[in-house]
């Protein structure tokens, strides 16, 4: 009995120190950061409103960006600057070069990290670069994009970047050199309704299309959401369409990027998009069908940086 005992004890430890099992669900995790130096990682289960806290050593006092795989994180050292892909499931770790001054939202692996040939690229929006480097490499080479990156998402394999206007350009690595193909699309034909002087775009593989979410923000009180609208793109004709409903799918955003899933089988709302509410401790749901706006709050009462709230599928 004392070992039996002995046993459970070890393996809850083991479990404390690993995210929760991702029990094949369809909808991502909400990763809050929080703790001295991010020691702690909370687990948000929207669908159930509960949180699984950790205190995993690999992420002690790491920037966690998620990757194009849902089997890989980019982890990020906050005082060395040592990067990695980490895989939650084994633990599994692949060395990558500094980032240096780079500051990214996104990150894609073009195929998997034990391919030859793989590549990791980063998006840095505020310089407009993509750097990319093959996992081992000793530094990531960079490219500089014109005109300015909104956004980039993975689509169907491939890697489109948001330019200017709304015009999309498809990024593409060989023979370790970048190339990066503008479409030359049409924009989207829209304007803010009155008062609300701000937009800010994601780009979003969902499903069979890839598409465009605007945000739209109040001027006063600053920050404040407005609501959303939500573009496809329409590949045959080069144009944006605007999307009433997306359907049985629901989209999750992030100040680092959106996920988009089909959640079966729980409660979270279809036809709606699930945002990080800044500084209030909230997530906020916009509801495509009624256009109407409500509150999720999870962990309210944790101490947390907005920029370190991550959705994650694992």
């Amino acid at each position: 009995m004392e070992k039996d005992a002995s046993d459970v004890v070890k393996q809850e430890q083991k479990s404390y120190r690993n995210p929760p099992p991702p029990d094949n669900r369809s909808f991502p995790w909400l990763v809050i950061c929080h703790g001295r130096e991010g020691q702690r990682q909370t687990f948000y289960d929207i669908s159930e409103d509960c949180r699984h806290t950790r205190i995993i050593p690999d992420l002690r006092n790491k920037w966690i960006c998620a990757t194009s795989s849902r089997e890989w994180l980019f982890v990020e050292d906050q005082d060395s600057g040592d990067c990695c892909l980490w895989k939650p499931a084994s633990l599994e770790k692949i060395r990558l070069p500094p980032t240096e001054d780079l500051v990214f939202s996104c990150c894609f692996l073009s195929s998997s990290p034990s391919d030859s040939q793989s590549h990791v690229l980063l998006v840095d929006l505020g310089e407009d670069v993509v750097a990319f480097c093959k996992p081992g490499e000793d530094a990531f080479k960079r490219h500089k994009v014109e005109p300015y990156i909104s956004c980039a998402a993975m689509f169907k394999g491939q890697i489109f970047l948001l330019l200017q206007y709304c015009e999309l350009a498809v990024v593409d690595v060989e023979n370790s050199e970048l190339r990066i193909q503008a479409l030359g699309n049409k924009g989207i034909n829209w304007s803010n309704p009155g008062g609300i002087p701000a937009s800010r775009s994601y780009l979003i593989s969902s499903g069979e299309d890839l598409v465009v979410v605007e945000e739209m923000i109040y001027a006063l009180p600053k920050g404040r959401i407005y609501g959303f609208k939500v573009f496809r793109m329409n590949f045959a004709e080069g144009t944006w369409e605007e999307l009433k409903s997306i359907g049985d799918r629901a989209i999750f955003l992030s100040a680092r990027g959106g996920i988009s899933c089909s959640p079966k089988d729980s409660r979270v709302k279809k036809n709606a998009i699930y945002f990080v509410q800044l500084g209030d401790g909230h997530i906020g749901m916009y509801d495509l069908e009624d256009q109407s706006i409500s509150k999720v709050s999870p962990c309210s009462n944790i101490d947390y940086r907005p920029s370190y709230l991550r959705w994650i599928m694992l």
